[in-house]
């Protein structure tokens, strides 16, 4: 076949993902694929790492039923260049965020909550909140105008940003947040909630949307209805039964040589290290006490697949069902009103993206991305990023460890990559 040719037939009898517990295995029989912009989007990749752009990264795109590719390529750290692994363990940061809602959203199913409750029945620290209205200041001193909030907050808030906390990412209350959260490490999620609860609310709970830390708010809720510890929680209702076993808050020692590292880049574009692949790392050697729902977990390509492979065959894992399906489909259906736009990029009069229980999702096509209406998404502050179409039933994750990574444009055009390589 020439090179040229958009589309080439490639025949996967069986595909098997590897685990070290044993073998996940997914059919297909065929499927079609762009090879010429898989291969293209590759060669973006080998170019940001000879640029020093990053280290290294990892991906694999998944297409009704089959792993179309699972590839690697760079180094995981740099300094001992070890290769870069399909295996190897990422910090997904805010990928966290969806699987702690299915945890919250398991409790519902159970009939122990409901969306709909307010926060202040399962966490009293949250009651009595009050709504920024300005912030002056007074003799050099900071004074914040303040008014009690109308609307409490409901548990459903917490899973679309909608609640109005402060946040480190936008909000009024940026510095405010920033000095209260100094280091998160040292404390557990209960002292997380109650200096979070005091204080000041960006917005009424509802009536508006600030991507922040409420889903650390819903771990210490899983906390207060189970009577188990969050990481207990998800090892039990989810990463147990989905032999997620690679997917966990803190790695031991003999995993040191599996972990990523961390990188950033200095004024000069120089990269160096945040949190090294090393037995150094702190989700090593640092305080094992901070069980973070907004983004504490760590994880594989393989395992964060499988979970995505769960919410695309809604609920069902090999045959075990983690959720019902009546669960799923709340986390693939836009839960917040339409005159609010759940974006962090957001312009004036966009109101492309809304948000489910637990993920962006897309409202309408838009000139930013090719994902269709109900694409399902989101992404870590660490550099990774993914999305699941539902109806195409398309699953794509990338994975790279650069912090910030507003410069790697592999990442910008993954998604886009990714479904042009399979489109008709």
């Amino acid at each position: 076949m020439k090179s040229g040719l958009s589309f080439l037939l490639i025949l996967f009898c069986t595909v098997s993902i590897a685990q070290q517990s044993g073998k996940h295995t997914m059919r297909k029989t065929i499927t079609e694929v762009s090879n010429a912009i898989l291969d293209s989007f590759e060669n973006d990749i080998r170019n940001e790492i000879a640029a020093k752009d990053i280290a290294g990264a990892a991906y694999v795109l998944y297409h009704k039923g089959a792993v179309v590719r699972l590839k690697a390529f760079g180094e995981s750290d740099v300094d001992s260049h070890r290769p870069m692994q399909t295996t190897d363990i990422f910090r997904l940061a805010s990928m966290t965020k969806p699987i702690a809602s299915l945890a919250l959203l398991l409790l519902q199913e159970d009939g122990l909550i409901n969306m709909n409750d307010r926060l202040e029945e399962y966490l009293p620290a949250f009651t009595n909140l009050v709504v920024l209205d300005r912030i002056d200041t007074l003799n050099g001193m900071t004074v914040l105008q303040t008014h009690p909030a109308k609307n409490p907050i409901l548990l459903r808030h917490l899973l679309t940003h909608t609640a109005g906390f402060a946040s480190q990412h936008s909000g009024k209350l940026k510095s405010f947040y920033q000095s209260t959260f100094k280091d998160i490490s040292p404390n557990d999620i209960t002292y997380f909630a109650d200096q979070l609860a005091s204080l000041p609310l960006n917005h009424e709970p509802g009536d508006g949307w600030i991507y922040g830390p409420s889903i650390n708010i819903a771990a210490k809720v899983i906390e207060q209805v189970s009577g188990m510890s969050f990481q207990d929680f998800l090892e039990k209702r989810i990463l147990g039964p989905m032999q997620m076993h690679e997917t966990r808050f803190y790695l031991d020692s003999t995993e040191a040589n599996k972990l990523t590292s961390l990188y950033t880049r200095d004024a000069n574009g120089v990269m160096k290290v945040v949190d090294p692949g090393t037995v150094s790392s702190r989700f090593i050697s640092g305080p094992k006490v901070h069980y973070s729902g907004s983004g504490g977990l760590t994880s594989t390509l393989n395992d964060y697949l499988k979970f995505c492979v769960m919410i695309l065959n809604n609920g069902v894992h090999e045959g075990i069902v983690v959720a019902k399906p009546e669960t799923i489909a709340l986390m693939k259906t836009d839960q917040i009103p339409l005159n609010i736009n759940g974006d962090l990029n957001t312009q004036p009069g966009q109101l492309t993206e809304g948000f489910t229980f637990g993920y962006q999702i897309a409202r309408t096509y838009n000139n930013k991305s090719l994902k269709p209406k109900g694409t399902i998404s989101w992404f870590g502050a660490t550099g990774s990023i993914f999305f699941i179409d539902p109806q195409e039933k398309v699953i794509g994750i990338y994975m790279t460890q650069m912090q910030p990574y507003s410069h790697i444009n592999s990442r910008k055009n993954f998604s886009n990559s990714m479904l042009k390589s399979i489109m008709k």
